[in-house]
């Protein structure tokens, strides 16, 4: 098995998998590897590296392997810098964040918030405001 550090050249969404150029193989291109994810059995998780994305890659045989994940780099560093933080953040500016210290949960949503459920949505606390705008 061996280790590579590459960049993402193209990704096919509906396989899961993606082709990265290895620098350290005069640029070579690899076969399409598959993407490592959290969770693809009943609980799903999903997400694609875009173009450009540095990734770490194993690979178990000569054009076979994994995309492990990416990484921060001087280009790109992390968008928070706090270990009681978890965050996931958008290409368009709207994120999640979860602080653990102060138990915050905060959303920033840049386009519409759709809720769809089966049951009820209980909300419980107070609203202490109700800021923006409305378009009635």
């Amino acid at each position: 098995m061996r280790i590579q550090v590459g960049e993402v050249t193209i990704v096919d969404p509906t396989q899961g998998t993606a082709r990265v150029k290895i620098e350290e193989q005069d640029g070579k291109v690899s076969s399409p590897l598959n993407i490592l994810f959290r969770g693809t059995l009943k609980d799903k998780d999903y997400w694609m590296p875009k173009i450009g994305e540095h990734v770490l890659c194993a690979f178990t045989k000569q054009s076979e392997g994994f995309i492990l994940g990416a990484f921060y780099s001087d280009g790109t560093t992390p968008p928070r810098t706090d270990p009681e933080k978890r965050c996931i953040e958008f290409e368009d500016g709207s994120f999640i964040e979860y602080d653990a210290k102060t138990r915050n949960l905060f959303l920033k949503i840049e386009g519409e918030l759709n809720i769809e459920t089966k049951g009820t949505v209980t909300i419980n606390g107070q609203t202490l405001s109700t800021g923006g705008s409305s378009s009635s």
